[in-house]
């Protein structure tokens, strides 16, 4: 749970941070990118009206964790390979990231047998998770610049999106925490 929240935040602060200037090493205009960045905080919001509706469907989430990882794997790949198509991209990793959180803390609760267990893992998670997240922004802009471009950023947040798929597939196990 912890690595993906962790992850999750790592490459939405990144995305986040870097959006309106990879858009402008792409060719967008100031007013364009913003907009997009715009589109980028609303489809962020848009899980938290869908997700709820299924989550409490299904007793083994591993599938939809899994799933609204990758959608942030593959769009980071398309910033990269078609950025003129960037609304679409940005979009998707709103919705994936969006839902991505809204899991991640859910698991806390699901995966927790006590509310004292629920508080210690919200702890840990988001601590832990946090701390990594803080490292995403500055750590992707000194390799932007020592790059020259945003491609190795985007492939490292796509591998990322592609580890927190993983770590999403563990966490969404139907199990819960058992104290040691």
């Amino acid at each position: 749970m912890t690595l993906f929240l962790g992850i999750n935040s790592l490459i939405y602060y990144v995305v986040i941070g870097w959006l309106p200037a990879i858009l402008l090493s792409y060719g967008y205009s100031e007013a364009g990118a913003g907009s997009v960045h715009g589109l980028l905080q609303l489809a962020t919001a848009a899980p938290g009206l869908l997700v709820p509706l299924v989550l409490h469907r299904l007793r083994d989430q591993r599938g939809i964790a899994v799933l609204v990882s990758l959608m942030c794997a593959v769009s980071a790949v398309g910033l990269w390979v078609l950025p003129q198509q960037a609304v679409i991209w940005t979009l998707m990793f709103g919705f994936g990231s969006g839902a991505t959180m809204i899991l991640g803390l859910t698991f806390i609760g699901l995966r927790a047998n006590s509310a004292h267990q629920a508080a210690a893992l919200s702890g840990m998670a988001q601590s832990v998770g946090y701390l990594l997240a803080a490292c995403g922004p500055p750590l992707m802009g000194k390799i932007h610049d020592a790059s020259g471009s945003w491609h190795i950023p985007l492939a490292a947040c796509a591998l990322l999106s592609v580890v927190m798929a993983a770590f999403g597939a563990l966490a969404g196990r139907d199990r819960e925490v058992t104290p040691r």
